[in-house]
């Protein structure tokens, strides 16, 4: 891995209204979205860590730390473990500057 690529690291919105039935549409965090109660939220580090920030079962909101690694050709690998000790894998389909997609599942 050469490192990752500059876009890809900050703060993604998750932009659910632009979602469709195999992907998750993220946004960074100053993009003008709409306002809703609750956005979960991916924090993409340059050292190669992240922080998946959702909601809880009880609606509160929970912090899951991961790993990332760039895959190369626009795509990379996203590992968070879950509240059951197990590791939840999401690929980064696509990113751009305002617009990153994880496939769902």
């Amino acid at each position: 891995m050469t490192g990752p690529a500059q876009e890809i690291t900050g703060i993604w919105l998750h932009s659910h209204e632009e979602d469709t039935p195999s992907t998750m549409v993220f946004r960074p965090r100053d993009y003008p979205l709409r306002p809703a109660r609750w956005r979960d939220a991916i924090e993409l580090r340059a050292d190669g860590t992240c922080i998946w920030h959702g909601s809880s079962p009880d609606d509160r909101g929970q912090a899951i730390d991961g790993r990332w690694e760039d895959l190369g050709g626009g795509q990379a690998q996203i590992k968070a473990a879950t509240a059951e000790g197990g590791s939840l894998p999401r690929r980064i389909q696509s990113w751009a500057p305002d617009k990153l997609v994880i496939k769902k599942g």
